[in-house]
């Protein structure tokens, strides 16, 4: 015999609601490292920007 699966049952189970919410950890931690990336990348290019400034202005340190 087949068993018959039971789609509504199966949304809303405890392993469902387990797995949507290690999914949606596992997005949420994803995107805060991409954020954490960005920002890293925005302080690095004010950092040669505020070099460049200085350097144009004479003053710099050699």
């Amino acid at each position: 015999m087949i068993a018959t699966f039971d789609i509504e049952t199966a949304k809303h189970s405890a392993t469902n609601r387990a797995a949507r919410l290690a999914l949606l950890t596992h997005q949420v931690v994803h995107h805060i490292e991409l954020t954490d990336a960005a920002g890293e990348k925005v302080e690095q290019a004010l950092a040669r920007l505020a070099e460049a400034n200085a350097r144009a202005d004479g003053r710099a340190q050699p």
